[in-house]
């Protein structure tokens, strides 16, 4: 199946908006499917999606695919940085929004 990464998986991050350097952490894939497939099983939903799962105390984030698999992962440090630029393009969104309705 295509999209699916070898053990052990690398977090994706590649220096968002920085000097471009990957990140050098690492997590069996073994782990990451199994916190995905536990997930399918408590939501009962099939789709492709982000979700988060902890490992060694800290939180992951990871993209699941409706068939089982794992495109790719995020480690926590970096999680936590992307979840940050998330919240501020949704905020940017949200301000252009109501503006615009404004003028409307």
């Amino acid at each position: 199946m295509s999209g699916f990464q070898a053990d052990p998986m690398g977090c994706v991050w590649t220096g968002y908006r920085s000097n471009g350097c990957p990140c050098a952490a690492r997590i069996p894939a073994d782990v990451v499917t199994a916190a995905w497939r536990s997930e399918l099983e408590r939501e009962g939903v099939h789709v492709d999606r982000f979700f988060r799962f902890t490992w060694q105390e800290g939180a992951w984030l990871a993209y699941g695919l409706k068939e089982g698999g794992v495109r790719g992962v995020y480690c926590p440090s970096h999680s936590a940085q992307r979840e940050e630029h998330s919240f501020v393009a949704d905020s940017r969104a949200s301000e252009q929004s109501s503006e615009q309705a404004l003028y409307a």
